[in-house]
């Protein structure tokens, strides 16, 4: 069950990165920066895999969760990359993934409560090292992995 626990971690780390990808960001914007939608891209596949190891136990108790679609939007952007409909990407990263995040938060925070408050505490490690110049933490204790 550890193991699942790093999994909702990743997603829940993958989504913030996306977030901070899309912040401010018009569709103009997107439409036009194929490095910001690659990063996306990139992110939305990580939480795709992720979410492929997701046991059936936490899927079935979790039914307000698409975990499906979820798998099914990596495949499409993995497999069909050079027809991806961007649009249909930049929805699914700006409203579907900010709510994802938030339900797998709470799944994480019932779950796994430990990897929970480590996660916590890492967002507030970064919080504040974002306004440091030199160079962050990474020693070991702060890896959820």
């Amino acid at each position: 069950m550890q193991r699942e626990g790093l999994y909702l971690v990743d997603i829940v780390e993958a989504a913030r990165k996306i977030a901070s990808y899309l912040e401010g960001v018009s569709p103009e914007v997107w439409a036009a920066d194929s490095m910001r939608r690659d990063a996306v891209i990139w992110q939305l596949s990580i939480i795709g895999e992720a979410v492929g190891g997701i046991s059936e136990e936490t899927r079935d108790v979790t039914p307000q969760i698409p975990w499906k679609l979820i798998r099914g939007l990596r495949n499409n952007v993995v497999h069909r990359y050079f027809s991806v409909d961007w649009k249909i990407v930049h929805t699914a990263a700006t409203v579907n993934v900010p709510e994802l995040e938030r339900q797998v938060r709470d799944l994480l925070q019932r779950a796994h409560p430990d990897l929970f408050k480590r996660l916590e505490q890492q967002e507030s490690r970064e919080s504040i090292d974002s306004s440091d110049v030199g160079p962050t933490d990474s020693s070991p204790d702060t890896d959820l992995h």
